[in-house]
């Protein structure tokens, strides 16, 4: 049973090192993922890395072929306005349903001054250093909207944003080595989100909300 266990953390541990790998570049789009070069890499066996991959495969971070493997999901303009277009329409719709769920209202209003609290950390770290912190600002980020959408009561729609936002927020790490974090004005507006979530401005957090990912979204095309 301990053996078992482990197999599963180190399964973890290396999956989240490889997604991170992916995010942040270090694996390149299109990069061939060849197992034995991963083998000494990530220091794990190929049954756990085939396990890995197969798992971002399903996430939409990796693609298998027959005969030519695995190979990191390429970027490019046309995927990158396909979520968005996803991510504001899913973000939005959790948005409404969250606020009309009031008898778990002050739950979820808890709940998101938490993440933001994360978030605000993060992003002050970002802001003296980013390559030292994109790993944790990009998960604080993330965490932070899903958490707008996680009083919606659809498990479904909290599952396909989950995996869209997932897959957007690898191309904001990856244009960071295009410009620089937007800092004070991302930390405005997310501060902003949050006052009009807790003061019930459905409203107002929708319009900020859709100005927010817009802005967000203006990120230099892939190459």
């Amino acid at each position: 049973m301990n053996n078992a266990l482990d197999r599963k953390l180190v399964g973890q541990a290396v999956y989240e090192k490889i997604r991170n790998d992916i995010v942040t570049g270090s694996l390149k789009p299109e990069q061939k993922l060849k197992l034995n070069q991963l083998k000494e890499a990530y220091s794990v066996s190929v049954n756990t890395l085939r396990e890995t991959l197969m798992r971002l495969v399903a996430e939409g971070f990796v693609s298998f072929e027959d005969q030519k493997g695995f190979r990191v999901i390429p970027v490019s303009i046309s995927d990158l306005d396909e979520l968005i277009e996803l991510r504001s329409t899913l973000e939005m719709l959790g948005l409404e349903k969250s606020f009309k769920r009031r008898e778990t209202l002050i739950d979820w209003k808890s709940r998101l001054i938490s993440a933001h609290f994360r978030l605000n950390c993060a992003e002050k770290l970002m802001m003296e250093d980013e390559v030292a912190h994109v790993t944790a600002w990009e998960k604080a980020d993330r965490d932070f909207h899903m958490e707008i959408v996680s009083n919606c009561g659809s498990k479904q729609l909290i599952r396909y944003h989950a995996s869209v936002i997932e897959l957007y927020m690898r191309y904001q790490v990856l244009a960071l080595s295009q410009r620089p974090f937007r800092g004070k004005e991302v930390m405005a507006e997310h501060q902003e989100l949050v006052q009009r979530l807790l003061d019930d401005d459905i409203d107002g957090a929708k319009s900020l909300l859709a100005t927010h990912i817009d802005r967000g979204s203006q990120i230099p095309s892939p190459q």
